[in-house]
């Protein structure tokens, strides 16, 4: 099990911009959820600190440095490019939303504080949103390592699930199919989609 200071630093490098491209973050949460099912608060207030830190930090190297840090990550890790592209659309649009669920974005969640800082983002407004952002997204996987503490044995209705999942895994997969047809077929309407059926159907014939 990480100690107290492991745990900090796991949680920093995975928030501070650069180390947060090979260091993930989720094993020092979820082993910080152990802990605090054990009675330990102090690897909760570790990964909490860790990655405020990391997050304010990674803030102030974007809003110091700007598009030449911007341009560094580009032309060191390119493949870097398109998140960074999304990122800052996303904050466009939507910017107290994105730093408030920065965490939760998946492909982009490493990149948002440090494009907050390039775009000049007013850090109160940045950590306001990023802290409670913060709570969240850290708080999901503390809880997921609380909860894998017990077992899951310990929650019948998981167990119940599993046994559904595995019983029915033909019929959901199938059911996610039609589900996904329907969403493309939306997306890009119906008369695309039927156009595309009959092709298909006469080069076959």
């Amino acid at each position: 099990m990480y100690d107290s200071m492991a745990l900090f630093t796991g949680a920093l490098l995975d928030a501070l911009i650069g180390p947060n491209l090979f260091v993930p973050g989720e094993p020092f949460l979820v082993a910080a959820g152990f802990q605090l099912h054990q009675g330990v608060w102090a690897g909760v207030i570790a990964v909490l600190l860790g990655g405020l830190i990391g997050d304010q930090l990674s803030y102030w190297i974007g809003r110091r440095f700007g598009r030449k840090a911007q341009t560094r990550l580009i032309n060191w890790q390119p493949k870097t490019r398109r998140p960074i592209a999304r990122c800052r659309l996303l904050l466009q649009r939507k910017g107290n939303s994105v730093l408030l669920f920065a965490r939760l974005l998946g492909p982009v969640a490493w990149i948002v504080p440090f494009i907050a800082g390039v775009n000049n983002i007013e850090w109160r407004r940045f950590s306001l949103f990023a802290s409670i952002g913060l709570l969240l997204g850290v708080g999901q996987f503390v809880l997921w390592g609380y909860l894998l503490s017990y077992g899951i044995d310990a929650f019948p209705w998981m167990s119940d699930m599993t046994l559904f999942v595995t019983e029915h895994k033909q019929s959901i997969v199938t059911l996610l199919l039609i589900v996904i047809f329907f969403v493309m077929a939306k997306k890009f309407q119906w008369k695309d989609i039927r156009h595309w059926i009959i092709t298909e159907f006469t080069h076959r014939k």
